[in-house]
């Protein structure tokens, strides 16, 4: 392992993270391992999101992570001198739970937002002191000071107003601000799945969602794509599924900043939606589903990635949905060998929308390994290895994340991603940042500064 005095600053690595319930449901696979993801954890998870986003005005492009030390952590990208800045942390965790990892905002003055800290815990807010500089900040009003709030996931729907959403039992809610996060509105529920299965045993927080809200004029529409853990019938919620499995995607959309939720035929949801009334976009079967993203086309129409896997063998299969003229439609990617391989989705445009994901396997049965880019060039009907951004892997890499925006800008860094080692116990805890541009033929190591600059 190595030693810490010869590893970077803590501030330019990343979060190393292991997740698993032994005697619940440990890999099987590997008899002992005691996990059932662990590894490079930066950008993890699909649920932190956005974690990059590309701002023209300030030719910047910024991103968050979880440190080595599982604090919140911005940096950018400046485009105009081909360079990233030095890391400012902004605060600590208590613990080294990667799901407290940071989420960002830009709001349309420029200011920064960052939330953080949540996992069943209420979700702390800083903005930036001034537009578009990470140097200073000040903390802001608490989101939910008594609650026990997961993954908040910000955007800009009404001019200025911030919409954030995030899940706490019983299911996954909203609240707004229009003073800039100097105070926020009561919460509103937008589903509740957690009180259907209250009586099957299943855990109340049983929400796993994925949103994004669209670009351009005001009111912008927000997509919410969502899988439910211990969902379907009662028999087949066991012990041994509960850790693990999630069921179905499920899909509601706002065009109002949240006040009308709507199905995907446009009919309007009563608040909230419960298990029995929600639209049931993808049903798997026996199967479990994974979200990794989603992401809009030209016409604002969602595309959703998700590994569909089978929880035994931890084998998944690379699924996209998206929204046609005629109703949803499925397509299949590849196959990789662990649920926790993830990747994003490009939308480079209608015909060429690209997916980077964790696709060929480095340590067998574990999470992440070699990013693949996989390619679409008929709006993700099919899909055709076109490159491969890392190879020759001694570890692995995983949880790619798009830099939201990325069409509008250069194009040097269009997606972030972790690489370090999926074993555990592991190696080493060293967990690096990379990136992928255009101009390059594969990712590297994110080059920060080599001292602090101000």
């Amino acid at each position: 392992m190595a030693d810490e005095k010869d590893l970077p600053p803590v501030e330019t690595r990343g979060i190393w993270y292991a997740s698993g319930m032994p005697g619940l449901r440990p890999n099987n696979l590997l008899p002992g391992q005691g996990a059932v993801y662990s590894g490079p954890m930066a950008t993890y998870c699909s649920w932190h999101r956005p974690m990059a986003i590309c701002a023209p005005a300030a030719n910047r492009s910024f991103f968050v992570y979880g440190n080595g030390d599982n604090a919140p952590t911005i940096s950018f990208y400046d485009h105009a001198t081909g360079e990233f800045a030095w890391p400012v942390v902004l605060g600590s965790n208590p613990d080294g739970d990667a799901h407290r990892n940071p989420t960002l905002l830009i709001d349309e003055a420029g200011y920064l937002y960052v939330f953080w800290g949540a996992h069943g815990h209420p979700t702390l807010v800083h903005r930036s002191v001034r537009p578009y500089d990470i140097r200073d900040w000040e903390q802001r009003a608490t989101i939910e000071p008594d609650g026990r709030t997961s993954y908040p996931q910000p955007f800009m729907l009404r001019s200025g107003e911030i919409f954030v959403s995030y899940r706490m039992a019983p299911g996954w809610r909203f609240v707004r601000s229009d003073d800039g996060a100097r105070s926020w509105s009561e919460p509103t529920d937008i589903c509740s799945f957690g009180m259907d299965n209250a009586a099957k045993g299943v855990a109340e927080f049983s929400i796993y969602g994925v949103t994004i809200g669209a670009s351009g004029e005001y009111p912008r529409r927000i997509h919410f794509a969502w899988s439910h853990l211990g969902g379907g019938k009662p028999h087949e919620i066991e012990t041994k599924h509960l850790w693990a499995r999630r069921y179905n995607v499920y899909y509601a959309c706002s065009d109002d900043g949240g006040d009308t939720w709507r199905r995907s035929d446009g009919s309007a949801y009563t608040l909230p939606i419960s298990e029995a009334d929600a639209d049931t976009i993808y049903d798997c079967g026996e199967r479990g589903v994974w979200l990794n993203d989603i992401q809009l086309d030209s016409r604002g129409r969602p595309y959703i990635l998700f590994n569909d896997a089978d929880v035994p063998t931890f084998r998944s299969r690379w699924t996209v949905l998206r929204q046609t003229d005629d109703g949803w439609a499925s397509s299949m990617v590849t196959e990789s060998d662990h649920m926790y391989d993830h990747g994003a989705l490009l939308m480079m445009a209608d015909d060429d929308i690209r997916i980077w994901g964790a696709t060929t396997d480095v340590q067998p049965h574990e999470d992440g390994g070699e990013i693949e880019e996989w390619t679409s060039t008929d709006g993700g009907a099919t899909w055709s290895n076109t490159r491969h951004l890392t190879a020759g892997s001694r570890l692995s890499h995983n949880h790619v994340k798009p830099v939201m925006g990325h069409q509008t800008g250069p194009g040097e860094i269009r997606a972030i991603w972790s690489y370090g080692d999926s074993l555990r116990p592991p190696q080493t805890r060293d967990v690096r940042l990379y990136y992928c541009g255009d101009g390059m033929d594969a990712g590297r190591e994110v080059p920060f500064p080599p001292r602090r600059q101000r």
